[in-house]
């Protein structure tokens, strides 16, 4: 969703109903929060790569 990929953990807009939680589709991102959003994916990501040793 929103373009991160799966097994990355990230903060996503949802709703609950009946216990379950749903990300909610279709928001517009406009260009500053897509820059914001990409910058925290690299950050995870490079720190997911600095520990994968650790973790193997």
């Amino acid at each position: 969703s929103y373009g991160i990929p799966e097994g990355v953990m990230f903060g996503f807009p949802v709703t609950t109903e009946n216990g379950e939680y749903k990300i909610v589709q279709g928001l517009e991102i406009d260009e500053f929060s897509r820059e914001r959003i990409n910058v925290t994916l690299n950050e995870l990501e490079e720190e997911r790569a600095a520990v994968a040793d650790m973790l193997n």
